[in-house]
């Protein structure tokens, strides 16, 4: 499992909000979606990351109302980024050494985001593995 590609395990599907919208937005589209992380893009860039963990701490626990909040306002923007070409061993590494859940993963070829991948993710192959 360790040497099986990012290619071959990240989620492809990303959801994502503009760094205008709200943070009430955010919540409600991860709940509707059952994800813990979307993407913050400005003009079709990635801005960066909101978690469930960065809305309780940054919004909730400030007592910050959620519906005035924006996203640029809550996102993380420093992205720990993969090539989809590395390895599953590279992305635990790089989960350990930044003390993360998720990693983007982009082309090797355009440096495109092709999607991301999560302890999720991981579990799952394990998991499919095992059975």
């Amino acid at each position: 499992m360790y040497s099986t590609k990012v290619k071959d395990l990240m989620t492809r599907e990303i959801v994502t909000v503009d760094l205008n919208d709200s943070i009430e937005r955010v919540a409600l589209l991860m709940v509707e979606n059952k994800i813990g992380s979307i993407l913050v893009y400005e003009d079709n860039e990635v801005f960066g990351i909101i978690t469930k963990r960065d809305i309780l701490e940054r919004v909730i626990l400030d007592c910050q109302d959620p519906c005035k909040i924006k996203a640029k306002d809550v996102a993380t923007k420093n992205l720990i980024i993969i090539s989809s070409g590395e390895t599953i061993n590279d992305v635990l590494s790089l989960m350990y050494k930044h003390k993360v859940k998720r990693i983007l993963v982009k082309n090797l070829d355009d440096s495109k985001l092709v999607g991301i991948i999560t302890t999720h993710d991981l579990v799952a192959a394990y998991n499919s593995l095992e059975r």
